[in-house]
C-alpha cells in the first residue's frame, strides 16, 4: 500500500513538472536574483551574507528540473549544447576581441590555455600567494559553466539511485560529501571544477529533493522562514571566508564542507522564497526575464563592467567617489553591462532565427 501512495505521488509529480516549465516563475526570479548578485559582488563586493548561497542557487534550481525516461546520453548532450556551446563561442569572442584590443601572442596563448583548462586560477588561494590566474579575457565567471557540465555527468549517473530509496540517497550523499571532503586541501585545482563537482551534485540533489516535497508550491509560514534564516546566519558567521568558484568552503578546511553544503541549502531555500513574494509585481517580472538570460550575462558581464568603467574613468575620477556618488556609480555600472548583455542577448537570438529560418528554406 506504501509503495501504491508513493508511485501514485511519483506519477503526479511527474505529471505536474513534464509540461511547462515556465509554471514556476519564482524560480527564474530566484535565478535572476542570483546572478544580480553575482554581478553586484564583481562590481563592488558584497557582504558575505549575501554571496553564500548565490552559486548553489542555479545548481539547487536545476536539480528540481530533472525528467526521469531520458537516456543518460539524452540528459548529458542536452547539457553540451547548453552549456559547453555557449561557453567555448563565448570564451573565443572575447579572445577575438583582446587580441584586436592589442593582445600579444604569448598573451593569447596563456588566454587560450586559461578558456581550456576552464578555472579562475591554477592553485588554492588559501595557501599560494603567487597564483596563476588564468581567465585573462574578462571570462572569469564563465568557469560556471563547465562545472555545472561536469556536475551533471556525475549527477545523472546517480540521482535514479538516490531516488529509489532512502538508503541509496545516504550512501550517496555520504559518498559526495567524502570525496569532496578528500579533494578540498588539494594544492592545485582541478581543471573544469572537477574537485568541486560532488558538492554540486548534492546541491542538485537538494533541489530534485525540495521540487517533489512540493516546496515550490507551498506556502511558507512566519516560523519556518525565520528558523531557516537563523540557520543561514548563524552558519554563515560560524563559517566565513566561503567562494565556490576556488573552492574556498570556509575556515574549517574540508571539514567546511558540511557547513557549505546546508549555507547553500538553507540560502537557496530563502532566495527562492523572496522570489515568490515578487512573483506578482513589475520588479519580479524583470528579474525574472534576467533569470531566463543567465548564460549570457555569465559570459559577457564582466567585460561590460570593464568597459563601463574604462569609459568612465575618463571622465571622472572613479576612485574618489564615495558615499552617494559611488553608489550611483556602482548602480549605473551595472546596468548598463546588464542591458548591455540582454540587447546582446537580444541580437544572438535574431541570428540563431535567421539562420534556423535559412535551413528550414533550404
Amino acid at each position: 500500500m506504501e509503495r501504491t501512495v508513493q508511485t501514485e505521488k511519483e506519477n503526479e509529480y511527474r505529471m505536474q513538472t513534464a509540461g511547462n516549465e515556465t509554471r514556476f516563475r519564482c524560480l527564474d526570479i530566484a535565478r535572476g536574483l542570483g546572478i544580480m548578485l553575482v554581478i553586484v559582488s564583481h562590481a563592488h563586493g558584497l557582504s558575505s551574507y549575501l554571496i553564500n548561497f548565490y552559486i548553489p542557487i542555479f545548481f539547487v534550481i536545476s536539480g528540481f528540473f530533472y525528467r526521469e525516461g531520458r537516456s543518460y546520453r539524452e540528459h548529458i548532450g542536452k547539457k553540451a549544447k547548453r552549456l559547453l556551446l555557449p561557453y567555448f563561442i563565448y570564451s573565443f569572442i572575447l579572445l577575438g576581441i583582446y587580441v584586436v584590443l592589442g593582445r600579444t601572442m604569448e598573451e593569447t596563448k596563456f588566454s587560450l590555455f586559461g578558456i581550456l583548462y576552464s578555472r579562475f586560477c591554477l592553485y588554492d588561494m588559501s595557501t599560494h600567494t603567487d597564483n596563476v590566474f588564468l581567465f585573462t579575457v574578462a571570462n572569469g565567471a564563465m568557469w560556471y559553466l563547465t562545472a555545472f557540465f561536469v556536475t551533471s555527468l556525475i549527477y545523472h549517473l546517480v540521482i535514479d539511485a538516490a531516488l529509489k530509496c532512502k538508503r541509496n540517497l545516504i550512501l550517496i550523499l555520504a559518498a559526495l560529501l567524502a570525496v569532496t571532503m578528500l579533494l578540498a586541501e588539494l594544492p592545485v585545482l582541478l581543471p573544469w571544477s572537477l574537485d568541486i563537482a560532488c558538492v554540486g551534485t548534492i546541491f542538485m540533489i537538494a533541489g530534485t529533493l525540495l521540487g517533489r516535497a512540493g516546496f515550490y508550491e507551498k506556502g511558507c509560514r512566519l516560523w519556518q522562514v525565520l528558523c531557516v534564516l537563523a540557520a543561514y546566519l548563524l552558519l554563515s558567521f560560524c563559517n566565513p571566508g566561503i567562494n565556490m568558484s576556488v573552492r574556498e568552503y570556509g575556515v574549517y578546511e574540508r571539514w567546511s564542507v558540511p557547513f557549505f553544503v546546508l549555507i547553500g541549502i538553507t540560502g537557496s531555500m530563502l532566495c527562492i522564497w523572496t522570489a515568490q513574494l515578487l512573483e506578482k509585481t513589475r520588479i519580479g517580472a524583470a528579474v525574472e526575464y534576467i533569470g531566463k538570460n543567465t548564460i549570457i550575462l555569465m559570459a559577457f558581464h564582466i567585460f561590460g563592467l570593464e568597459v563601463f568603467h574604462m569609459i568612465a574613468g575618463k571622465v571622472i575620477h572613479v576612485e574618489q567617489l564615495s558615499g552617494a556618488a559611488e553608489f550611483c556609480y556602482i548602480i549605473a555600472r551595472v546596468t548598463a553591462s546588464v542591458c548591455g548583455c540582454l540587447l546582446l542577448g537580444k541580437g544572438i537570438d535574431a541570428v540563431k532565427r535567421r539562420c534556423g529560418k535559412k535551413k528550414t528554406e533550404r
